[in-house]
């Protein structure tokens, strides 16, 4: 006797619209808890030295090869420059600014605005490259 059955396999399809809402969720996830840099237009060199990086949120002064002063990328002199820092660091309470100077400017620039910021009493770093040591140790053999 054969037994017939109401229940008809029915050949079903792949549903992707889970697997494009994870993928979204992910790109979402990834774009959010990466880190952004903050990157200027204003082409310079930085010297290198060797060390750890640091990053913070400060005011960016800027110098070129050619006595030109940015302040978070607007050119100005350095009245102008002195009058900014002083409204902004009082304003927002910023006690840092970072300099990044390129390698071919002049002592005397960076001096002066070291000076500017000493004065304004604001913590100075400055914005360096790294150095990458391709130098082999050799390790120190004792007798």
């Amino acid at each position: 006797m054969k037994i017939t059955t109401r229940l008809k396999i029915l050949k079903g399809e792949y549903n992707f619209v889970p697997l494009i809402d994870v993928i979204f969720l992910l790109l979402i996830f990834f774009m959010l808890s990466s880190s952004f840099v903050q990157v200027s237009a204003i082409n310079v060199q930085l010297p290198s030295v060797k060390g750890e990086p640091t990053s913070a949120e400060k005011l960016v002064i800027t110098i070129d090869k050619y006595n030109n002063y940015y302040f978070n990328d607007q050119v100005m002199d350095l009245k102008t420059l002195k009058e900014q820092l002083a409204a902004l660091s009082s304003k927002y309470q910023v006690d840092s600014i970072i300099i990044r100077a390129d390698k071919a400017t002049p002592q005397e620039a960076v001096a002066k605005v070291l000076s500017m910021a000493t004065s304004l009493n604001l913590n100075v770093y400055f914005a360096v490259g790294s150095v990458k040591n391709n130098v082999h140790q050799v390790p120190f053999e004792t007798e």
